[in-house]
């Protein structure tokens, strides 16, 4: 009896306890007694969720209309997911005029169409710089819409694409007619831009002018990027974003270049298909870290040409691959060879398994880059002590590591070279909690220990999972413990490595795009483990909880006994599975959204 009233008084007090931990001001439409568990009321995501998806692009030399939709059409024949396009410098008929180059672009309301069709999002490569050559800079010169000298001239700049001015963003008139022209492709419905970084160039009139009088260069960026983004978001909604540069270098030191307000998929500018390219990226990652950026990237493989046809090694594609997976964003594009298929079926395998790691990772990553961007803070958070300016020099800066945090919950040990046995990775297991490998939940490392891997296989990257916290997946292709279930893809999972038998209760908060997100809380007193998830907009699939005791019961809704079955059984709904081997358990609770409490009772 008394364990049954302890049963019944400690979900209570869970579900008391999420519901008081809730952040209020969303709108409930729906009262409590219609839910199994609340809603949660946290605020949605400020940023649309294919931030976190896989993008693919061509370099501007071979981006077609006809190459790029024949390009994403091959990595889904190879069963790899692509969640957004980029369609690189040149597709327009000047830079920037905004007008599609038939020539190369016949149709661009059936290309958009075709990738919206198919879920993918569609950004184009942009600057603020309009060139001498392109059919709207007579008109633009002769109104007086550019950036001026100390002598108040128009500047003209000499650029990669060609030499051009730069738009004001002070003058109201030139910021209008440059909205007039964004909106002849803006009205195809596309999701955003790439905006490349032709903002330093203002540096090169030490004190440059705008209508309203000098403009830095840090004005300038705020303006540029700025605007792209909260103009497009005016036009085209909310489903759009924009993707810049957060950190780069800039001559001898490091800079910042867009706005944190705007930056949800930043990148770290042009990188060497090199190891030394790739370390050089992770110096990046470290400053736009320390800077307050929330997400960001790499070109994966590198952006610039390499030797050979390839341009790069299977291994560093590979790495590199692994790297942009566990990274708020993956994105692989850039000169010659990126198609993971053009070096041989392993690297083929080994990047689709890490373009579904990184889907699984997406309600993590939208929450994290939540957490980052309302707490001004960044999703990556490096293990490295940050010094003072000298570190700011490029020449001087050596981090004694390279590992990170992303989010609180997920270790990261990038690996930056092509032999682990003569370079192995030495990790730091941060303090304060212990540490499961991604790959064995058996493989635990205490916080504080100091650990060195070496031969990892090139399918393999040194990556861990804090104990005792809750980690929000997306259920894909690979990861149903029962196998492919198709109609299931996108939902969610659970993943909880080692409960902790601490008095309170563990909360875990998950941002959602649209609807109140969800909050888990567990408590695991002794032998019985208390789980309770908040109402939901996706179906709740399965729930794994990892270095746990075999169960005598699992009770769901406080009365509905779940049957035991072997691990193909548990595709059924109201099952679960205990892996003796690895003490390990695989629930799959009823197809509900009304929210979820049970109980799992152990020897």
């Amino acid at each position: 009896l008394s364990r049954v009233l302890s049963r019944i008084l400690l979900s209570l007090a869970i579900v008391l306890c999420s519901q008081n931990q809730a952040k209020t001001g969303a709108d409930v439409s729906v009262t409590v007694n219609n839910y199994f568990v609340p809603p949660a009321t946290l605020d949605p995501a400020p940023y649309p969720e294919w931030a976190h998806h896989h993008w693919v692009w061509l370099s501007h030399d071979r981006a077609r209309q006809k190459s790029m939709m024949e390009y994403v059409m091959e990595y889904t024949k190879y069963g790899i997911k692509v969640g957004a396009v980029d369609i690189d410098s040149g597709w327009s008929t000047g830079y920037n005029d905004f007008v599609f180059n038939p020539a190369k672009y016949p149709d661009p309301q059936a290309m958009v169409d075709f990738f919206h069709n198919k879920s993918i999002a569609v950004i184009l490569w942009a600057t603020s710089m309009v060139d001498t050559d392109s059919p709207n800079f007579n008109e633009s010169y002769n109104s007086g819409y550019f950036i001026k000298d100390v002598f108040g001239k128009q500047a003209l700049f000499k650029w990669w694409h060609g030499k051009g001015g730069l738009i004001d963003y002070t003058n109201k008139a030139a910021l209008d007619w440059w909205h007039s022209q964004m909106d002849k492709a803006l009205k195809y419905g596309i999701n955003g831009w790439k905006c490349d970084g032709t903002d330093p160039y203002v540096l090169e009139l030490v004190i440059p002018e705008g209508s309203s009088g000098v403009v830095t260069r840090k004005q300038y960026s705020d303006a540029y990027y700025g605007d792209f983004y909260d103009y497009t978001r005016t036009r085209n909604g909310n489903n759009t974003l924009i993707m810049s540069r957060s950190v780069d270098g800039y001559g001898p030191v490091y800079l910042d270049f867009s706005p944190k307000r705007v930056t949800f998929a930043g990148w770290t500018g042009d990188a060497d298909p090199t190891f030394e390219g790739m370390e050089i990226v992770l110096k990046k990652y470290l400053q736009s870290a320390w800077a307050g950026y929330a997400n960001f990237g790499s070109d994966i493989g590198g952006y610039r040409s390499g030797k050979g046809e390839l341009g790069r090694t299977k291994e560093l594609l590979i790495r590199w691959t692994q790297l942009g997976a566990l990274s708020p964003l993956m994105e692989n594009g850039g000169n010659q060879e990126h198609r993971p298929w053009a070096f041989d079926n392993q690297t083929l395998e080994i990047y689709k398994q890490y373009v579904d790691i990184h889907y699984q990772l997406v309600p993590y990553l939208l929450t994290t880059g939540t957490t980052a961007y309302f707490n001004k803070k960044s999703s990556i958070t490096p293990l490295a002590a940050h010094g003072n300016f000298i570190e700011k020099l490029i020449d001087d800066f050596t981090p004694e590591t390279y590992n990170y945090l992303l989010g609180e919950d997920i270790l990261v040990a990038p690996i930056y070279t092509n032999n682990t046995i003569k370079h192995p990775v030495e990790v730091s297991f941060p303090k304060g909690a212990d540490w499961v490998s991604w790959w064995n939940s058996s493989a635990t490392y205490n916080g504080g220990d100091k650990v060195k891997f070496s031969n990892i296989s090139l399918d393999r990257y040194s990556v861990f999972c804090k104990q005792g916290k809750v980690i929000p997946l997306h259920v894909t292709e690979g990861t149903l413990p029962w196998g492919h279930y198709h109609s299931l893809i996108g939902h969610t999972k659970l993943l909880l490595y080692s409960p902790l038998i601490v008095e309170a209760t563990t909360v875990t908060r998950i941002n959602e795009n649209n609807g109140h997100g969800i909050e888990v809380s567990y408590r695991m007193r002794g032998y019985m483990l208390h789980l309770n998830v908040t109402a939901h907009s996706t179906i709740l699939v399965v729930i794994e909880v990892h270095n746990l005791p075999k169960p005598v019961d699992v009770v769901i809704m406080n009365n509905i006994k779940l049957n035991h079955v072997s691990l193909v059984g548990i595709k059924t709904a109201g099952t679960y599975h205990y892996n003796t081997d690895t003490n390990s358990i695989f629930i799959h609770p009823l197809h509900t959204t009304l929210g979820i409490f049970l109980t799992v009772d152990m020897v």
